[in-house]
């Protein structure tokens, strides 16, 4: 029955309604209980002056208290009360059940008049028959009050036990309470009802998405308004919705990249094996130039399977970056003139500059790796007559916390004047394969995953990297490191 979470919120809900209203429904009759002592006493009392009046009137006839009682037991009967008839000193005369006639009773019997005087004298009875309360009056005492003569030697007892008390508050008030209870039962537990659906309904729709989502439909997204909490885990779903698309797409991507990054080189160790074997490669210079394309493009494909076991590696945390102190000046100057070459015979402009002093904390060689990757990338694209910057600088940092000082931080920059990266290509740079150059050709153009290892390596040192780029202005690349704070 409880097997879901709308059923389970709706009995933990009832519960709770249950246990509070018998709670309530407890302190309240408890509450109660000396507000039903005084009503108790107040209604004999209410009955007990009349009763007294017509004994008297009855004594004045000539009657005892026999004949008295006796008419007084349909009177008992209809008010649900006991009544005795007793001397001043507490014996009984008379008993409308005929029990204690001759016995004496602890009851007080000091009635006294109006004003600052009671008519009545109240209290509790402990008999072997149980536990009264009580009201006794002497008789006439309304006759006196009126200025009428009435021997007080009689006192009228009227008697109430608590249970009889209790039972006609039952049937007078607690009836009305146990159904007000019932009735705010009801109403709770369709409120109950309402709020478990309003928090079960979305989180069923969460789940039937889930299941969308494991059949491989990655266009389901949530439009939930319902209590915060439900409306994060919608967002975040539609997030992780948004992730896991991007992630499969760039899965398909990468085996496709792959397998045509592999299969142009193997297409051309085929042919070409196949060429020699069958003889197609009659003299020496023809089964020369075979075995020189097969070997450029075996190294090809080496070079290609150490990227990406490479970047594998460094996403995993497996290489751990050495942390050496690392001057700027001096990495930018090698990193120029080994590139130089290359820039002279592309007829482009390279030049470097660094601040004097600018020391970071990396691995020297994973450093160098990043930046020849980013000049060789700009030496692609900078067309004869270009430039391409190499600079270092300090610079603060752009948040600071409150209550600390800004730090500065090395920021290295490569700038080019070449044809510039499109908008739509600029946010995927970074990822792996991905190339704006849609043709594919090998001439000049890498696997695709020279920045994406750069952007992982700057990532493990701390550090950030980022691409601007106008069309037809230039591309540049930022690298923003920590200094090391302990030089100087």
């Amino acid at each position: 029955m409880f097997n879901n979470l709308r059923s389970r919120l709706l009995g933990s809900y009832v519960l709770i309604i249950v246990i509070c209203l018998a709670v309530t429904g407890v302190v309240l009759t408890i509450l109660l209980i000396p507000q039903i002592t005084r009503l108790t006493y107040l209604r004999l009392a209410d009955k007990s002056l009349p009763t007294s009046s017509y004994v008297a009137s009855l004594r004045r006839q000539g009657l005892g208290p026999e004949e008295i009682i006796s008419r007084l037991e349909e009177l008992a009967a209809s008010q649900g009360t006991r009544i005795l008839i007793v001397t001043r000193d507490g014996m009984v005369l008379a008993d409308t059940e005929n029990h204690w006639v001759g016995r004496g009773v602890d009851v007080s019997l000091q009635g006294e008049g109006p004003g600052a005087r009671r008519l009545y004298a109240q209290g509790r009875l402990v008999t072997s028959d149980g536990l009264f309360l009580y009201v006794a009056v002497p008789t006439g005492v309304l006759l006196r009050e009126r200025g009428e003569a009435a021997s007080p030697a009689w006192y009228v007892v009227l008697l109430s036990p608590p249970r009889q008390a209790i039972a006609t508050f039952a049937g007078e008030i607690l009836v009305g309470f146990v159904l007000t209870g019932f009735v705010a039962l009801l109403v709770s537990i369709g409120i109950a009802f309402l709020i478990a659906r309003s928090i079960a309904r979305p989180l069923q729709r969460i789940a039937a998405a889930t299941e969308e989502i494991a059949r491989g439909n990655y266009d389901e997204q949530l439009n939930i308004t319902s209590p915060e909490e439900v409306r994060r885990l919608a967002n975040s779903f539609n997030l992780m919705v948004r992730e896991v698309k991007s992630s499969q797409q760039a899965q398909r991507d990468f085996v496709a990249n792959v397998s045509h990054d592999l299969k142009t080189p193997l297409t051309s160790i085929q042919g070409f094996s196949q060429a020699i074997l069958d003889g197609a490669a009659a003299d020496e210079g023809a089964r020369r130039r075979a075995a020189q394309v097969i070997h450029e493009e075996a190294d090809r494909m080496a070079r290609l399977v150490d990227d990406l076991l490479d970047l594998a590696r460094i996403e995993a945390g497996q290489i751990v970056m050495a942390r050496d102190s690392v001057a700027l000046s001096q990495l930018l100057q090698e990193c120029t003139e080994k590139m130089a070459l290359c820039a002279e015979q592309g007829e482009v402009t390279l030049e470097a500059e660094s601040d004097e002093g600018l020391v970071v904390k990396a691995d020297r060689d994973r450093l160098a790796q990043v930046i020849h990757n980013l000049l060789d990338n700009a030496l692609k694209h900078t067309p004869a007559g270009g430039r391409i910057s190499l600079a270092a600088r300090t610079v603060l940092e752009a948040v600071g916390k409150p209550g600390r000082q800004r730090g500065g931080v090395a920021e290295i920059t490569v700038s080019d004047t070449g044809a510039g990266i499109p908008a739509e290509d600029l946010s995927r740079v970074f990822e792996r394969f991905y190339r704006g150059d849609k043709s594919r050709t090998k001439e000049g153009r890498g696997a695709g995953l020279g920045l994406a290892i750069a952007r992982e390596i700057i990532l493990a040192h701390g550090g950030d990297i980022r691409a601007e780029s106008v069309v037809g202005l230039g591309t540049k690349f930022t690298i923003t490191l920590p200094q090391d704070r302990d030089v100087g």
